[in-house]
């Protein structure tokens, strides 16, 4: 049961960590820009703009969106598996994981690396999905060994 509440936890932290990196990618200045319109800016000149001003093309918002839409997807797996046992909740928990952990190492230079406390949180609760499927199948082969004496 120790690993329903870990579950549970680590759902929750996944979904508040995603959309806070969702919100700190989108509304913090972390975008170089250059006061001309040259490619390379001097290296004393840059300035950084909101993801908003510096207008980035539609495959950028697509990844930051996506890493949203997954992060609370895999978080609200996590939770809905902990709180009723099902297990197809687990699925979205599962590939949740695997992709947002794709996209994070895929962007790692980038958007990427903000994302990485709701990749651990997610990682976390796929963990303690798997302990407790575990824990469970080893008490249902105990009790069936000792019913069988």
């Amino acid at each position: 049961m120790r690993a329903r509440r870990i579950e549970f936890g680590a759902g929750i932290a996944a979904c508040v960590l995603g959309a806070l990196a969702f919100a700190f990618v989108v509304l913090a200045p972390i975008v170089p820009a250059c006061a001309s319109p040259a490619q390379h800016c001097p290296r004393n000149a840059p300035r950084y703009v909101t993801m908003i001003q510096g207008s980035p093309g539609a495959g950028v918002w697509l990844f930051v969106l996506a890493m949203l839409a997954l992060s609370l997807a895999g978080g609200i797996g996590a939770v809905i598996e902990a709180r009723t046992g099902r297990r197809l909740a687990a699925i979205p928990l599962w590939a949740a994981t695997v992709l947002v952990f794709a996209g994070c190492a895929l962007a790692a230079s980038g958007a990427g690396i903000i994302y990485l406390p709701s990749v651990l949180a997610l990682a976390l609760a796929a963990y303690a999905s798997i302990l407790s499927r575990l824990s469970a199948r080893n008490r249902r082969a105990t009790e069936i060994d000792h019913t069988s004496e």
